[in-house]
């Protein structure tokens, strides 16, 4: 067997065991780690909506250990995203903890709740994942969208209108 072979299934079968005696419960969470968090990782791009908003743009740099660097044009603001763990569902779904912290806009603090849910569909030898839905809750607000894979060269104008600097 491959060693690509045994990755996979040493990938599926930490997905199994996770969500092993739980009862079936798929809100189960896993906590974090690097083999699945890489399927993810990278810079994303989307538009977004939320009610009360016209539809506005996301950029998301997610790290190699799943934490991310976020702005949004709708609320010229960003910050930071922690990652809260994983579900262990087919695909997983990865959930973070989002805090505002800087940009243009008038009030840029606040927390959330970001939920990202890989669409599946995907070539040997490249990432996973390639567009994600996203997900918001927080302060009496949500708002939702389709992130796709990018680069920096679409990720950083976003990063500017929004009033942060740009991931290094």
């Amino acid at each position: 067997m491959s060693v690509r072979g045994l990755v996979l299934l040493f990938a599926i079968g930490t997905l199994l065991i996770a969500g092993c005696g739980n009862g079936g419960d798929s809100s189960a969470v896993t906590a974090p780690g690097e083999g699945i968090t890489r399927q993810i990782g990278g810079r994303w791009t989307g538009q977004l909506h939320q009610q009360g908003l016209k539809p506005f743009e996301i950029a998301v740099d997610i790290g190699s250990d799943g934490n991310g660097e976020v702005a949004y044009t709708g609320i010229d603001c960003g910050g930071h995203w922690t990652l809260d763990g994983v579900q262990p569902t087919v695909p997983p779904r990865y959930r973070f903890t989002e805090m505002i912290t800087a940009g243009a806009g008038g009030n840029c603090k606040g927390t959330g709740t970001v939920t990202l849910a890989p669409i599946q569909g995907h070539a040997p030898n490249r990432p996973a994942y390639n567009r994600v839905n996203y997900s918001f809750t927080g302060g009496g607000v949500t708002s939702r969208g389709l992130l796709h894979r990018t680069d920096p060269a679409h990720l950083t104008p976003i990063f500017k209108e929004a009033g942060v600097s740009p991931p290094g």
